[in-house]
């Protein structure tokens, strides 16, 4: 087993260790490690035969959780998901593809326990392009400047399921879904359980208004920081292969899937997302 730091802000790469068979208990930790290190976390060239031996796997790095949504739930696995660039919202019968994960986010930051992780298994992709591109918060938080770190020192954001500002739809949900994951405040800036580093805490998709501030206010805020976090010095893009696991750390990461390529090429890919705690304010 290797692990490989890549020559970029974030993320490093685990050689030699085959996720199908049992590991051992200094693997586990050694990978565990490495994620809480790494941020981004990639195993290359993972074979399941089956998906229960996918979900096996993950159990190494977390406990698994269902996803929001249960309209691309894997059929006979509550905690699978099949993410496609061919997805519609079949609940709707809208045929427009939705194309998920498209803009910058961080995953489930609605729930007030939102998932500290998220793990994709890459089954086909293409040749070219559909990367996953990832900006470090970590990074982000520590290069703000100083009246931008006192502005939303103890400042929360409301994280709805779609804000009002998303830039592009998301699953319908049913009543009862919307239930579950109605919203929340959460930090703008949390403190990472096992590292104990700041990291900024926001999400384009979710976050609806700012504590404290007006609309008008609030907007200019997050516009401002979304902007500094979007910068190269902060970021990562996994190029895909078929059979990469990837996991990344959704309490102090945003990331976004890209479409720059030919849509009658399929990405097909199996998600689980993994339990995580209530973010806790940096002080």
């Amino acid at each position: 087993m290797e692990i490989k730091t890549l020559e970029s802000p974030l993320g490093a790469e685990v050689r030699g260790l085959d996720l199908a068979a049992p590991l051992t208990a200094s693997e586990r930790e050694a990978a565990n490690r490495a994620f809480a290190e790494n941020v981004v976390l990639c195993f290359r060239g993972q074979r399941f035969a089956r998906p229960e031996q996918f979900r096996a796997a993950v159990l190494n790095l977390g406990e698994p959780m269902p996803p929001v949504t249960a309209t691309y739930r894997l059929p006979g696995f509550d905690e699978i998901e099949e993410l496609t660039n061919e997805a519609t919202d079949r609940r709707t019968g809208d045929r427009t593809p939705l194309r998920r994960g498209g803009s910058w986010h961080t995953d489930h930051s609605n729930l007030e326990r939102p998932p500290k992780a998220t793990v994709l298994h890459a089954i086909e992709v293409p040749e070219e392009g559909g990367n996953t591109e990832f900006t470090s918060l970590y990074l982000a938080y520590e290069a703000l400047p100083g009246d931008v770190k006192e502005a939303i020192r103890g400042r929360r954001a409301y994280h709805a399921y779609l804000s009002r500002r998303a830039p592009r739809k998301l699953l319908t949900r049913t009543k009862e879904e919307e239930a579950d994951s109605a919203g929340c405040w959460q930090p703008l800036v949390r403190l990472h359980p096992d590292t104990g580093r700041k990291s900024l805490y926001l999400n384009p998709m979710r976050c609806d208004e700012v504590e404290g501030m007006g609309r008008e206010d609030g907007d200019a805020l997050l516009d401002r920081l979304y902007g500094h976090c979007d910068q190269a010095r902060f970021q990562y893009s996994h190029r895909w292969r078929p059979g990469d696991v990837l996991i990344w750390d959704n309490r102090c990461a945003l990331h976004q899937a890209t479409f720059d390529f030919d849509q009658r090429k399929r990405r097909y890919l199996h998600r689980i997302m993994l339990r995580g705690e209530r973010p806790v304010p940096a002080a």
